[in-house]
């Protein structure tokens, strides 16, 4: 997950609290002592339009401050900080900034290990943006609204309730089944939960339509449940979209996996072939002095294959000397490490099991499990980190403003002119805030791809880049597209167009604000 920029201010006095600003100090105000943003903090300008002028009161703003992370406090005297701002006769009045300082003392609440207090504010914030009357409204389900499920989700899983830490951390998706942060923010906590069940085999299977490397961890996931058959299908995919794209330049760790995955579901044929395409594609590049980036990951990988083909032909003992040499196995997914050592442990007296394999799966989860919280911890202390996930406002205005160009399917200004080289895909990219990126980009396409008689498409998101990607157009069944990518057009755009509506719906939704005021 990744903190989002704040939009500029534009109407800072209109939204400016009826609570008086506290006194600063050279340790700032009980506003950056609270979250680090300022009291007129940016973005709640756009929601104007989306409350009752009574909840807007006061329209003598206080000096504007500067965000100042450094001016937040930590733990308790974070908490009476923000309470300060919260409880009492002269706290802040504005509900829309409330929600964001209420977000703020549940991080401090967490700070101290207060798991329960810091689940009530979040629900505390929640009534509040209820009040306000933005709960439902599709700017700030993806954008500030995003938090709540997020945080909550962390806070169930430090409070170790992992099932519930999954059912919350799963929701943004399940509301937004096209948003690309809706993704990014939802969390399965697939560590924490021994069996994936149906709400977190859907996340997977819609997220990795928008963002593509999802889909390993998909396969991972159907892996160390024992549901090969449905992994290598999973594994295909991915071999299918890299040769799509490049087969001489492609992932050889993805042929790798796959023939691991075909082998350990009993197709020998296809594990064979797959294995045997990864050896020759590395041996290419050897030869011809290309460097490799998933060397070290293919190897491991093509070592485990071994490994499972003679525990499969009766050399288990073997199978098990090899797989014990390894100290530790860095590379390889562990949901297919996790099948390999019940493939190993059949049958095995435990007296002959060494290294990794003579500790149970119990011990093992266990300290991957205390690995991945004290990481967390280590971020939830340092102040900074989980504060980047309380979200900003949405400006409105960022996506309306891209109407125009995002529906304009003849000589797009959003696509590529020429297919990437030796492929079918064509390269997508936007100019514009942060939040609007892959919404607008997810939107075109699919108008695109409808203007150009197709169904839906295939796109490849990727949160390191959200301004930019790759779509190829496509019918269902059509040669080489991998379904488990694939995206509905018509789905895609009843979604989206409600955030970047078309310039005629547009022109409508602000004839009829006019007359409302």
């Amino acid at each position: 997950m990744r903190s989002l920029t704040h939009a500029a201010a534009a109407a800072a006095m209109l939204l400016a609290s009826a609570a008086p600003a506290a006194a600063k100090d050279d340790k700032g105000s009980l506003y950056l002592q609270c979250d680090g943003q300022p009291n007129n903090m940016t973005g709640m300008e756009s929601f104007a339009r989306l409350v009752a002028l009574s909840f807007v009161v006061g329209l003598l703003a206080p000096p504007p401050e500067s965000p100042d992370p450094e001016k937040r406090l930590f733990g308790e005297d974070g908490v009476r900080a923000c309470s300060q701002l919260l409880d009492g006769a002269s706290a802040e009045g504005n509900g829309l900034r409330r929600v964001p300082l209420i977000l703020a003392r549940a991080l401090h609440k967490m700070e101290v290990e207060n798991w329960d207090a810091a689940i009530a504010d979040i629900g505390l914030a929640r009534e509040e943006a209820a009040k306000v009357g933005i709960s439902g409204n599709p700017y700030f389900e993806r954008s500030m609204g995003l938090s709540f499920d997020n945080l909550e989700g962390y806070a169930w899983l430090f409070k170790g309730d992992y099932a519930n830490a999954r059912e919350v951390g799963l929701h943004p998706r399940e509301r937004l089944p096209y948003s690309f942060y809706a993704a990014v923010v939802a969390h399965p906590f697939p560590t924490f939960n021994e069996q994936p069940d149906d709400a977190e085999l859907a996340y997977y299977d819609g997220a990795q339509r928008i963002l593509a490397a999802e889909t390993h961890g998909h396969a991972e996931r159907l892996e160390g449940a024992g549901r090969f058959a449905e992994a290598a299908e999973i594994r295909d995919a991915l071999v299918m979209i890299g040769d799509a794209w490049d087969q001489d330049f492609r992932s050889i760790s993805d042929l790798a996996k796959a023939a691991v995955t075909h082998r350990l579901a009993g197709d020998e044929a296809g594990a064979e072939t797959y294995a045997a395409r990864a050896r020759e594609l590395m041996d290419k590049r050897r030869s011809a002095g290309i460097a490799i980036p998933d060397r070290s990951e293919t190897v491991e990988v093509l070592d485990l294959y071994d490994i499972v083909g003679l525990a499969r032909s009766g050399s288990a003992a073997e199978a098990r000397t090899r797989y014990a040499a390894r100290s530790e196995w860095t590379e390889a997914p562990q949901g297919m490490l996790k099948a390999v050592r019940v493939l190993l442990r059949e049958g095995a007296d435990p007296a002959t099991l060494t290294g990794q394999l003579a500790k149970s799966e119990d011990e093992i989860v266990k300290a991957k499990r205390e690995e991945i919280i004290a990481g967390l911890l280590a971020a939830l202390k340092n102040n900074r980190t989980f504060y980047n996930y309380i979200l900003p406002y949405a400006k409105i205005g960022d996506f309306e403003r891209l109407s125009k160009d995002v529906w304009k399917t003849d000589k797009s200004r959003l696509l590529g002119k020429e297919k990437a080289e030796k492929t079918e895909f064509y390269s997508i990219s936007i100019n514009s805030d942060a939040m609007t990126q892959p919404d607008a980009m997810l939107l075109h396409a699919a108008l695109v791809a409808k203007a150009r008689g197709y169904k839906g498409f295939i796109y490849l998101g990727n949160p390191k880049t959200p301004w930019s990607s790759w779509v190829r157009f496509a019918n269902p069944g059509d040669e080489g597209i991998p379904m488990p990518y694939y995206l509905d057009a018509d789905a895609v755009i009843a979604e989206l167009k409600e955030v970047i509506p078309s310039p005629e719906a547009l022109k409508a939704r602000r004839n009829a604000q006019m007359k409302k005021t």
